[in-house]
């Protein structure tokens, strides 16, 4: 939109899919303006706002100015390597910015004014002497898969905490409440396409990850503000000398430790088939190998001056086993509803195998997986990696997207094409049986 004075805004409303109206408005409204008053960064700058439906929008709004500069994802590839070490020069220095200040809870940031009484928190732990803190507090996630569908009715604990514990235990106990109440039994076809799983099942491996939880927790660490999705489109740079002008997309950023955070902006890691820890481990080695990849040369940059720049946040993002710790909260949340227990199994039986590298060594593991389940694990294990193997073939002779998305004006052509590599793939089964099944696991089904 174009103002009478010429200035062109944009106006965005809430996305049903985005988390409630209500908490994902006030706390990314409180969030850019602390990131331009207290942090100073660039940030789009808010005009107008309402948290409250009651209005002739008809919803809760923001109106902000449009973002200053270019998109980088229309630039980045053109640019050379030095262009880019620049960037990413800058993106160390922003991160460093958001460590620098500190906060007592995990949460999101709202204006204290905006929490109920019930909810309002003591916020920043280090106080500036230039800008005045005191209007923010920390309140709950709004993140959406704590509260789509039955969850948004809920009581579940969504922050904020007072330690990675607490949030870890929450995690845990929000999805027993909400198996206990609305999971029904469901055809797991990596296992059966016949005999569904019971919901009693995956509360028990919830327990399970329960009684591991107060061995995953790293320990206190100071908590920071993170951006969660810097990727090409969210940074916007002045063409000509290069210089970030606006980063974008603060919607449900969130206060919380380093090691809870994306390790490297999305933008560095390359796209393959590994686990986002996996990938990040390799990354990791290969920088440090010196491999001559282009990317690979930008990461190690990234890390060498992060480590020189951002010592503290670093060197708790590296911490040893940081991904076999946080994995399997970070997968918990809706993995019935996803019909991904698998994932989340597969990361505790992890944590049980390697329980030495976790747990002083006359300590006993509390959880143990019977040779029956791990051997049911085992043969979904071999078909999921199966399944991917072949998926990973057919994306690289691009008979389906990566990622799963297309334009639109394609969607017809694709669908065509999935449909003829869906015969082709169900085509490998070697009984009736099998073919079935993989008619049943294929991922882009109609």
């Amino acid at each position: 939109m174009s103002m009478d004075s010429g200035v062109e805004v944009l106006a965005k409303v809430p996305n049903p899919n985005a988390g409630p109206a209500f908490y994902t408005t006030a706390s990314e409204v409180a969030t850019r303006h602390f990131l331009r008053t207290v942090l100073n960064l660039p940030v789009p700058r808010i005009h107008a706002f309402s948290l409250d439906s009651d209005n002739p929008v008809g919803a809760e709004y923001i109106i902000e100015e449009k973002a200053r500069g270019k998109p980088l994802g229309s630039l980045w590839h053109h640019w050379d390597t030095q262009s880019q070490l620049g960037l990413v020069a800058q993106l160390v220095d922003f991160e460093t910015k958001l460590a620098s200040v500190s906060f007592r809870r995990h949460g999101c940031i709202y204006y204290r004014r905006d929490l109920a009484k019930s909810l309002s928190t003591d916020g920043i732990l280090m106080q500036l002497n230039s800008v005045s803190t005191e209007e923010f507090a920390i309140g709950p996630l709004t993140e959406a898969r704590l509260w789509e569908g039955e969850r948004a009715t809920m009581k579940l604990d969504r922050g904020p905490w007072s330690s990675p514990l607490s949030y870890m235990t929450a995690m845990g106990i929000n999805e027993i409440q909400w198996a206990a109440a609305y999971a029904t039994p469901q055809i797991n076809p990596y296992r059966s396409i016949e005999t569904p799983e019971s919901p009693d099942s995956y509360i028990s491996l919830l327990n399970q990850y329960l009684q591991l939880t107060p061995y995953l927790s790293p320990g206190p660490f100071r908590t920071s503000l993170s951006h969660q999705d810097l990727h090409l489109d969210n940074i916007f740079v002045d063409p000509d000398t290069k210089k970030i002008t606006c980063i974008i997309d603060w919607q449900s950023a969130s206060v919380s430790e380093p090691f809870l955070q994306h390790s490297i902006p999305r933008m560095l890691i390359p796209v393959d088939r590994c686990s986002p820890g996996e990938r990040l481990d390799a990354v990791l080695k290969e920088s440090d190998a010196g491999d001559s990849n282009e990317t690979i040369d930008l990461l190690s940059y990234y890390r060498n001056i992060s480590r020189a720049k951002n010592e503290q946040r670093w060197t708790a993002i590296n911490l040893h086993n940081r991904s076999l710790l946080t994995e399997p909260t970070s997968l918990l949340c809706g993995a019935w509803s996803r019909n991904d227990v698998f994932s989340l199994r597969h990361a505790l039986i992890h944590v049980v195998a390697r329980w030495e590298e976790i747990a002083p060594t006359t300590l006993p593991c509390p959880v143990k997986f019977t040779e029956h389940e791990l051997e049911l694990h085992n043969d979904e294990l071999e078909l999921v990696e199966s399944l991917g193997e072949v998926l990973h073939q057919f994306q690289n002779d691009n008979l389906i997207p990566l990622g799963r998305m297309v334009l639109r004006e394609k969607y017809e052509q694709a669908s065509i094409i999935n449909h003829r590599v869906k015969e082709m793939f169900v085509d490998m089964a070697e009984s009736e049986s099998q073919k079935a099944l993989y008619s049943r696991i294929w991922p882009y089904q109609d």
